[in-house]
């Protein structure tokens, strides 16, 4: 099974969309892949926002840290500060601690669709999940 078959990465007008299904790991090989799949995708296209959506209930590696932490500095570096983090609550809450990089900007969501309406329109104040 190739990387892209564990997780998806793509942008959709200006948004870089990364998803993670259920019963997805990431081993230091698959992090360096979607690593370099990230900066690839976002030194060829236009991106101001990104959306990761986290569907796996399963532990985050050291090599998923790692990677989120590296795309998350690599993401401010080019000016993108807009993260929409759609996971379920205690999921969401650690990926947020673990991309917590200055200039990032995490917002909680609890579906794709409200996170990617968020991400694509700048002045819509985000429907946060915090009061959950």
């Amino acid at each position: 099974m190739g990387p892209s078959e564990r997780w998806s990465i793509r942008v959709d007008d200006e948004v870089l969309v990364v998803e993670f299904p259920h019963g997805t790991g990431l081993s230091p090989s698959d992090g360096e892949a979607l690593l370099d799949r990230w900066q690839a995708l976002m030194t060829e296209r236009r991106v101001d926002a990104v959306v990761l959506i986290v569907r796996t209930t399963r532990p985050c590696s050291d090599a998923g840290r790692q990677t989120l932490r590296l795309a998350a500095r690599a993401a401010a570096d080019r000016g993108v500060s807009r993260f929409a983090v759609v996971a379920e609550r205690p999921k969401r809450q650690y990926l947020e601690r673990t991309m917590d990089v200055d200039g990032i900007d995490a917002e909680p969501f609890n579906d794709a669709a409200t996170a990617m309406r968020w991400a694509k329109c700048p002045s819509e104040p985000a429907a946060s999940v915090a009061t959950e």
